[in-house]
């Protein structure tokens, strides 16, 4: 986790409403900067569910805050419905039209700031690589939308 005060991301400061916002401006600035600092391996940490990940910058695309979802019958429980999306759209970036909804947005991290804990290994959840711990004891699992995207499980949502 960073520590500068100039590099941390605050997502706990000001209104509820503004946070995302703010969260967004402090990404904005840190990316523009981003050229002018060595390449670091970031990850974006954002919980879903109870299961906190990492996102890889470069499959990330925006993050929105989430409207009201039209559900559609005879889909699986874990597709929530249509776009009527704190969500990290990757779609645009993967040729899919796709997001993840995530219930807490921690920010940024550098791989080399975290414990690496283990590879993943799961042939029934290929998308996810190697877990981290943080400093707090927080365990991350890094995601690979990549291969998420390619499962069937993730284009079968009917049932």
């Amino acid at each position: 986790m960073m520590q500068s005060s100039d590099d941390a991301l605050e997502l706990e400061q000001g209104p509820k409403s503004g946070r995302l916002r703010d969260f967004s401006s402090q990404l904005a600035q840190r990316l523009r900067a981003a050229p002018n600092m060595p390449a670091e391996p970031a990850r974006l940490a954002a919980r879903m569910g109870d299961i906190s990940f990492l996102f890889d910058m470069s499959t990330t695309g925006e993050i929105v805050t989430l409207p009201e979802i039209a559900a559609v019958p005879w889909t699986k429980p874990w597709f929530r419905g249509l776009e009527s999306l704190q969500l990290i759209v990757f779609g645009d970036l993967l040729k899919v039209n796709a997001a993840v909804l995530v219930t807490r947005a921690f920010g940024l991290r550098n791989l080399k700031d975290l414990e690496p804990i283990g590879v993943m290994s799961d042939p029934l959840r290929p998308w996810e690589r190697e877990r981290f711990r943080e400093t707090d004891g927080t365990t991350l699992i890094e995601l690979d939308l990549r291969r998420l995207v390619a499962t069937e499980q993730f284009s079968a949502i009917g049932i």
